[in-house]
């Protein structure tokens, strides 16, 4: 059997922090003309596990997840990185590019999973070449997402796990996954 006969597409998704409690429609317009248009745009829920991101881009932060129409081929994720990182340069502070006004950590869905890659190596991410480690921050069994054990804290809490079931029906609904 082909190796190309087990090939599947994967849900393009971007877990996305921003300041407010509501979408900003600025953000979703340039995920839109980035990757076209929303498949699915989930509940937006306060990111307070953590001060990392506080200094660069301020109190009231939340973060929610969306997908795209677009499906990609795994292996691809890594220009899709590339191009998450690209967007929030543009959407940066003109004054201050280093102040980022919105986090996109792009990543794709499978049947079974969630990856999202990352720049940074660790202990438990795979490298997949031109700079970019993969972590598979989540997995699905019996009828949920179920988080890895060096998940980040919001992914262990994980208040996207309705999102994130919607996002998989919708994609398996569509028939995709398979090239």
């Amino acid at each position: 059997m082909k190796a190309s006969q087990f090939s599947e597409n994967a849900q393009l998704i971007a877990f996305v922090l921003q300041k407010g409690a509501e979408w900003n429609p600025d953000v979703i317009d340039a995920l839109e003309r980035t990757w076209g248009k929303l498949r699915y745009k989930g509940k937006l829920f306060a990111f307070d596990q953590t001060p990392y991101y506080t200094p660069e881009m301020g109190e009231g932060l939340c973060r929610g997840v969306v997908s795209f129409e677009k499906e990609i081929p795994p292996e691809t994720i890594a220009e899709e990185k590339e191009h998450s990182n690209a967007l929030e340069l543009t959407m940066a502070q003109a004054e201050n590019p280093e102040m980022r006004q919105v986090n996109i950590d792009i990543g794709y869905m499978d049947m079974d999973k969630v990856v999202l890659p990352s720049y940074k190596r660790g202990p438990f991410k795979l490298y997949a070449g031109k700079g970019v480690w993969l972590d598979m921050l989540l997995t699905y069994a019996k009828g949920l997402f179920h988080p890895t054990a060096w998940a980040f804290e919001d992914f262990k809490r994980n208040p996207y796990q309705h999102d994130l079931q919607l996002i998989r029906e919708r994609f398996k609904k569509a028939g995709k996954g398979r090239l």
